[in-house]
């Protein structure tokens, strides 16, 4: 039996769980912990590939962020167990098996695949049935948390490693005492999110954006990882008001980014009573100071002042202060029960918000409700642009399209526009000339990064490659603060290759220097400003580079030596007699000795002091931080957000020559993660390419300029069509004097499908502009500009089955759009030629145009 990694984990962990079933060892969930040695060994047994610890540990543990299955749940640091069938709502919970395979018990007895799944989708799943799921309670120390808030909230901070004794042990002090906070608050966070299926998104820290002051709060945020777009969060803080700390569990909103849609639907908070408690409270935010005040206001009383402005945000607050925890004598066994229970209660809360409100899971069901790849079709004007906004929108924001068709539409627009600027929308349309070059990647003319004066030619990747690769982009998380990352790297020369003073002090004191010293601080003490490659090289560090790229230090032409991330301005150091600009950085390695020729395109690093090194992927970052990072605590991410990229008139391109084999990776199961991924050496960077999940294609079709039938059958295959016919409803209301537009919309499409099919009828998007403007001249310009080119286009100039379609055979002369008129030859020719003559000949009358009775007889 030739076992895949997969299929062996699975198996290894389904044996140990059924051995322990069928000896009676199991009494309680504790019973069915494993452990991760022993599943990883048991898994060997059952594969001639390599069974790595990270496989356990991370990839097939459900409960972790780089997880790529959901074979398991995680107990403890050490421990795992099998998730049983619907855990995850069959997402990813078993891999692909041959049931007629048979496998060997511990004892020596045979049991088949086929026995093994039975056992575990039968008894082991009406285990749980009948048990309920704990978590281990993790040891937390509150009272650190307590007297770190309350010795020094809001003292100044300066950094220890500049300072003389006894100042220096003084901030010391503080250092340590904000980090045992922060970890256990943390700790407590991590608990949760464990528990009840949220994701720890923003940790705490225990300084303030400028690193000089202490923060007075510790905050951790959580939030399903499906609902990240959605503003609301459960809130966990530790803070001290005036000279009271308090822990408090708050559902939130980010005001700061809210728009009007998502402070309603925040609100919903109020359409489930306040819990009855005097630990539970609302704080209302009455203006746009961040003071906020208790309330125990009924909510119909608050839902008013919310209506009429007077109250801007509402959150629902469980608070548990220390003068309690002292009056009480409460241990941390007591505390964690107390705010683990107000979790749990406030949990409801957000779940209403999100529209989620059965189970502490997130809807999974609507999580996954589009197709990877779609395809809107219809005829010309029936919304296929227009609609993107909305399911773009609704992907992203992983929540139904029903639910956005109730918004105003520039609510949504403007939610829109913004993705496309954060960059989780792109939009293009195919034409006949776009190609491969554009799309994927192609050569271009550039000049040399190093060498600016220097022509050369640069593999470029194209709007598709780049989107997917941005989609890619990684978050390095450690246990004091939250750093987002793209995929920008940077190469610095710290005092040049090799170990050197500078180097060893910008490792020792966490930060990267560069020199020019003689510009001064503002770049202004020289007779001269900076040119050419040194104005290129301060612009960047400066201007370009920002907190959360990543920064490789040079060691040598082929080698770098140290992987930071940059996490603070640009500093002038005033104590340092040389390289006096300076970045603060966090190290993730130091001292090592990594190649990266390969990875850089075979391309030496030069010594120029910083440039972008954008040959190396996303993947190889990745890779290299786990690889190298001696911190237990610093994890990468996945980039877990929805991004969706569309095309616009997908059947007007070359499919085959755009998409090349991509048409392969865009497939969902050979994507990026996914059961049967693929990549394809693409064959001009030589890169290993793959689609990512997170990447929705959103294309529209006009079915007038091409059937479905017509398309290429490889696109067809791997596509879901949506189809977008007319939706003469939403004409109901519009009128133009006594001219009923429904009726006459109606009235044409049912002629045109008689005549020509239903993929060439009007769509209603032409008549929308209606609403605004309902005067008979809007109406003829619509009919001038738009309704009739369109079937002159349709029928080939067939005037006589425009004449049917408009009615035009029915009406007196003086209302046809268009004039027919008998041919005579006589006054036209000389003698009798001897060919066929037409006998009418037709022509627009544009005095039609302006007549009501016109429109009317269309339908009439």
């Amino acid at each position: 039996m030739n076992l895949t990694v997969n299929q062996a984990v699975w198996l290894a962990a389904a044996l140990m769980t059924y051995e322990r079933f069928k000896n009676d060892q199991v009494k309680s969930i504790s019973d069915i912990g494993l452990v991760q040695a022993d599943i990883q060994k048991r898994a060997q047994s059952l594969t001639d590939s390599n069974v790595e610890g990270a496989r356990i540990s991370q990839h097939f543990n459900g409960d972790h962020e780089n997880k790529l299955h959901n074979f398991l749940r995680q107990i403890n640091e050490k421990n795992r167990r099998l998730s049983y069938p619907g855990e995850f709502n069959g997402e990813k919970e078993r891999p692909d098996l041959k049931f007629q395979d048979s496998l060997t018990l511990s004892n020596g007895e045979e049991i088949s695949v086929d026995q093994l799944i039975y056992f575990v989708e039968t008894e082991y799943r009406a285990f749980f049935d009948n048990k309920e799921w704990s978590i281990v309670v993790p040891k937390i120390d509150f009272k650190k948390i307590i007297t770190h808030l309350n010795t020094y909230a809001n003292h100044p901070y300066k950094s220890p490693y500049q300072l003389d004794e006894p100042e220096k042990q003084f901030y010391l002090a503080i250092r340590e005492s904000g980090s045992a906070a922060v970890n256990e608050l943390n700790k407590l966070a991590d608990s949760f999110a464990l528990k009840y299926g949220v994701k720890n998104k923003n940790k705490s820290r225990w300084l303030t954006g400028g690193n000089d002051v202490v923060r007075r709060y510790l905050w951790n945020q959580l939030k399903y990882e499906e609902y990240e777009n959605v503003l609301t969060s459960i809130s966990i803080f530790a803070e001290k008001n005036d000279e009271e700390v308090q822990f408090r569990i708050s559902i939130e909103l980010d005001e700061k980014k809210a728009k009007q849609s998502d402070f309603d639907r925040h609100h919903k908070i109020l359409n489930k009573s306040l819990i009855q408690n005097d630990q539970y409270c609302y704080y209302i935010k009455v203006n746009r100071s961040w003071d906020s005040e208790v309330s125990n206001e009924p909510a119909p009383e608050i839902q008013k002042r919310i209506q009429d402005g007077e109250y801007k945000k509402v959150q629902i607050v469980y608070h548990l202060t220390n003068e309690q925890i002292q009056l009480q004598s409460l241990t941390n066994e007591i505390i964690y029960q107390k705010l683990d229970n107000a979790f749990g209660n406030l949990i409801e809360y957000y779940n209403l918000v999100i529209g989620k409100v059965e189970s502490n899971l997130p809807d999974k069901e609507e999580a996954t409700m589009y197709d990877k790849n779609m395809i809107l079709y219809g005829p010309p004007g029936t919304g296929k642009t227009y609609n993107t906004v909305i399911y773009a929108v609704a992907i992203i924001e992983n929540c139904s399209i029903e639910s956005l068709f109730r918004e105003d539409y520039q609510t949504i627009l403007e939610r829109y526009n913004n993705y496309k600027k954060s960059g989780q929308i792109n939009f293009t349309t195919f034409h006949q000339s776009f190609g491969y070059e554009e799309f994927i990647e192609g050569i271009k003319p550039a000049l040399d990064e190093e060498q600016d004066e220097l022509l050369q030619y640069k593999i470029e990747s194209g709007i598709f490659k780049a989107f997917c690769e941005n989609a890619q982009q990684l978050k390095v998380t450690n246990n004091n603060e939250a750093l987002e990352i793209d995929t920008r790297v940077w190469k610095v020369s710290l005092g040049g290759s090799g170990m050197n003073d500078v180097k060893e002090d910008c490792f020792e004191n966490n930060r990267i220097r560069i020199g020019w010293d003689y510009f001064g601080e503002d770049l202004t003490e020289d007779e001269e400003e900076p040119t050419g490659n040194v104005k290129d090289i301060l612009d960047c560090f400066y201007d370009v580079m920002s907190i959360g790229d990543i920064v490789f230090s040079l060691g040598d032409q082929k080698h770098i030596d140290a992987i930071g991330v940059i996490i603070g301005e640009p500093e002038w150091l005033v104590d340092e007699e040389y390289y006096k600009r300076s970045r603060s950085v966090k190290w993730i390695a130091k001292n090592i000795h990594e190649y990266v020729y390969d990875l850089n395109g075979k391309k030496n690093l030069t010594l120029r002091t910083i440039y972008e090194l954008k040959r190396i992927s996303t993947d190889s970052v990745n890779e290299l931080i786990l690889k190298h990072s001696q911190d237990e605590l610093i994890t990468v991410e996945e980039n877990h957000k929805n991004y969706v990229f569309i095309i616009d008139e997908i059947n007007r391109g070359n499919i085959s020559k755009i998409l090349g084999e991509l048409i392969t990776l865009i497939e969902p199961t050979k994507r990026l993660g996914a059961p049967e991924q693929m990549k394809v050496r693409l064959p001009y960077s030589k890169e290993e390419f793959g689609v990512p999940q997170n990447v929705y294609l959103l294309g529209t079709m006009n079915t007038a300029d091409r059937s479905i039938a017509m398309m290429d059958t490889a696109l067809r295959r791997r596509f879901r069509f949506i189809e977008m016919m007319p939706n003469v409803q939403l004409l109901e209301e519009i009128k133009v004097g006594n001219i009923n537009i429904q009726k006459m919309v109606d009235t044409i499409n049912k002629r045109i499908e008689v005549l020509y099919d239903r993929e060439h009828t009007i769509g209603h998007a032409y008549f929308m502009g209606l609403k605004h403007d309902t005067t008979i001249e809007n109406l003829e310009n619509i009919f001038r500009n738009a309704i009739i080119p369109l079937l002159q286009e349709y029928f080939f100039e067939d005037y006589s089955k425009i004449q049917l379609v408009l009615g035009d055979n029915a009406k007196a002369d003086n209302l046809k759009f268009i004039l027919d008129t008998p041919v005579q030859a006589n006054a036209v020719f000389k003698a009798n030629p001897d060919i066929d003559i037409p006998e009418t000949k037709y022509s627009i009358q544009l005095a039609a145009f302006k007549k009501h009775a016109s429109y009317i007889e269309i339908y009439e």
